[in-house]
């Protein structure tokens, strides 16, 4: 008769170190990188924020009527709004007032630090899709330069209107 060599049926003590020191090498290099996401997280609400100007620009034009979007700095919000006197619209998803807060759902950890357009604070869009400074006692003024500025955990993100095209550029420092 023959006899069968045994198989193992484990693993070594050595392959199981060198398995968890491989795990430990891994967890070190990326879960420091999971906890400050400023970046995205700024990232994200400028995506946002662009989307929503242009659903104001495109609406503009659709309805051959000036939308605008205010911004409240102090409260960290912005709001899309039509009509004269300026009233804010609903969502088109969500069917409530069109009303973001930034530091809510969303856009946790994420600050609203400036909005100026030529020294105002809201943003018209006429019926062609051109963006204009809004103030309510002087009506629009051709915009010569509109910057919004939102932060998170240090990181700073510009969107920067241009004049006449109303096309939203992001820049970062």
């Amino acid at each position: 008769m023959y006899s069968t060599p045994q198989q193992s049926r484990g693993f070594t003590l050595i392959e199981l170190l060198c398995v968890i020191i491989i795990i430990a090498i891994a967890a070190v290099l990326v879960i420091p990188q999971m906890g400050a996401r400023g970046d995205l997280k700024a990232a994200a609400a400028a995506r946002t924020l662009m989307a929503d100007l242009t659903y104001a620009q495109n609406r503009a034009i659709a309805k051959q009527a000036t939308q605008y979007v205010m911004f409240t700095v102090a409260s960290g919000t912005y709001q899309v709004q039509e009509g004269s006197p300026p009233a804010t619209e609903t969502h088109p998803v969500t069917l409530v007032p069109f009303v973001q807060t930034f530091g809510s759902t969303g856009l946790e950890d994420v600050t609203l630090t400036s909005a100026n357009f030529d020294g105002k604070s809201i943003i018209a869009f006429d019926e062609l899709g051109a963006p204009y400074a809004y103030d309510s006692v002087n009506g629009t003024v051709a915009l010569v330069s509109g910057a919004i500025k939102i932060a998170s955990e240090g990181y700073t993100m510009t969107l920067n209107i241009e004049p006449y095209t109303g096309e939203v550029a992001l820049t970062t420092p």
